[in-house]
This record gives structure tokens, C-alpha cells and sequence, in this order.
């Protein structure tokens, strides 16, 4: 059986979609937050209807938990170490998997093992579908988890683009980097990188520009300025520091440095 989060939720058997009630999705959305991992009554009710739940809660529970146990394996949904424990085996969930490649990945690039880095980091990046729990999101728990794995995949594509810089990609990085600043243009990570793939295609003036929208939309929508690791790349494009340059320091710009999404 496979289970995929990283867009609308699905579980599959080798007979295609298994269909579920809306409060069965529900559960399983919750329970696939913490899988193989005992998920106390009390919290799955309370991520079921929050300060609304009824008094017969519990009970209605456990009779979600029976459903479900009838849809997807007797085996799937177990109850001990006070709670319920829903099995996931190795390969079954999407965002599991993706968690693995994106680590694995993330490192082979931070060792500088780009090729292999970015390899992985772009299998990780396929199996998203969308938005992570779409048609759940009603659900505080479902909410923060899907934050938190936007979060990783937006970590792990400013990880896979510093990959595709040290290869010399820049020509093909300069439009989705573009798009990447449109959809989030508080992020300041994709900035850099966008000035640096600029700057490496001789457009040192555009590179320059991009600093300049930033600084402007900082101070004017945020009323803060720019980090100084940013401030530290335009000196360094003014300047035509070698350490920009492809042929020097590949993998290890200095003005890069800070973690993905300080910004």
C-alpha cells in the first residue's frame, strides 16, 4: 500500500484509491502526522473537532478507528502504549521518503558531492503533487505538518540550486530562481542565489538590480534592511571578487553562508 501527503491525501492499494469518508481522511491525516508512533486518544480527538468535541468523542473514535482498520488492513491500526499506532512500512509514505532523499541530498552537497547531491534532491523533488494535505488543512496538527515539510522542500531546492551553481548551471537556473522570488519574495536565500547566477552570466548590472528591489521591498514592507551576508555579496559583485567566480571557491561563496531561510 502506498500513502502519499505531499499534495491532496491518498491511499492506494494494487487496486487503485481506497475511498474514505471525510472524517476517515481526517484520522488518517492526523495518525500519517506521527506514523508508527502512539498517538494518544486525546489528541486525536482533540485534532478531530478541537474545544467542540461532543461527549461521546471517544467512543465515536473508536468507531472511526474500527472503519478504517476494514478500509486499509486489521493490521494498519493498532492500540497500545496508550495510544493508536498506525504502521508504516519503509517506501509506503511520500513524505518519508521525500525526508530521506532531501537529507541524503542535502549532505552530499554540504560534502561536495554535487552531482549526487543534486540527483537526489530533484527524486525528492518529484514526488510532490502539490500542496502538502490539501483538503485538510482545517485541521491545526494536518496544518503545522504540512508547514513544516514546505518548509523542508523549500530548504532542500535552495540546497539543490547551490548543487546546480557549483555545475556551472546557471543559465538554467536564472528563470526558475525568478519565479522562486515572485511566489516568495520575503526569502532572501533565493535573492543571493540569483544575484550570484546573474553575475556568473556577466550581468553583473542586473545582479545589482535584484540587491537594490530587495532592499527597497525590505525596508518598505518589512522596515528592516538587508542581512549582512546579502550586503557582503554586493560588495563583492562591485568589486568583481574572484571568489564569485566559477573557477574559485566552488561550493564555498562565503557571502552564502547562512542557513536556508534566515531571510
Amino acid at each position: 500500500m502506498r500513502f502519499s501527503v505531499l499534495g491532496t491525501l491518498e491511499a492506494r492499494d494494487e487496486d487503485g484509491a481506497v475511498e474514505l469518508s471525510p472524517k476517515l481522511r481526517d484520522l488518517l491525516a492526523l495518525l500519517l502526522c506521527a506514523p508508527n508512533t502512539a498517538v494518544s486518544a486525546e489528541r486525536l480527538v482533540g485534532g478531530l473537532w478541537g474545544d467542540a468535541a461532543p461527549r461521546s468523542a471517544r467512543t465515536t473514535l473508536r468507531g472511526y478507528a474500527s472503519h478504517l482498520r476494514r478500509a486499509l488492513g486489521e493490521d494498519r491500526l493498532t492500540f497500545r502504549s496508550g495510544g493508536y499506532v498506525f504502521l508504516v512500512r519503509d517506501g509506503e509514505l511520500d513524505a518519508a521518503r521525500f525526508t530521506d532523499l532531501a537529507g541524503t541530498g542535502r549532505r552530499a552537497v554540504a560534502d561536495g558531492d554535487h552531482e549526487r547531491g543534486a540527483a537526489l534532491l530533484r527524486e525528492a523533488a518529484a514526488l510532490w503533487r502539490g500542496v502538502p494535505f490539501d483538503g485538510q488543512d482545517h485541521l491545526i496538527v494536518v496544518r503545522r505538518e504540512a508547514m513544516r515539510l514546505t518548509e523542508l522542500r523549500l530548504a532542500a531546492t535552495e540546497a539543490r540550486v547551490d548543487a546546480d551553481l557549483a555545475l556551472g548551471r546557471h543559465a538554467d537556473l536564472v528563470g526558475e530562481l525568478r519565479c522562486v522570488v515572485v511566489d516568495d519574495p520575503f526569502r532572501e536565500r533565493p535573492r543571493a542565489q540569483l544575484m550570484l547566477a546573474l553575475y556568473r552570466l556577466g550581468r553583473a548590472a542586473e545582479a545589482l538590480e535584484v540587491y537594490r528591489e530587495t532592499r527597497a521591498l525590505f525596508a518598505a514592507e518589512l522596515g528592516l534592511d538587508v542581512s549582512p551576508a546579502l550586503r557582503a555579496l554586493e560588495h563583492a559583485i562591485l568589486s568583481h571578487d574572484l571568489a564569485l567566480s566559477h573557477d574559485h571557491a566552488l561550493g564555498h561563496d562565503p557571502t552564502l553562508s547562512p542557513a536556508p531561510g534566515t531571510r
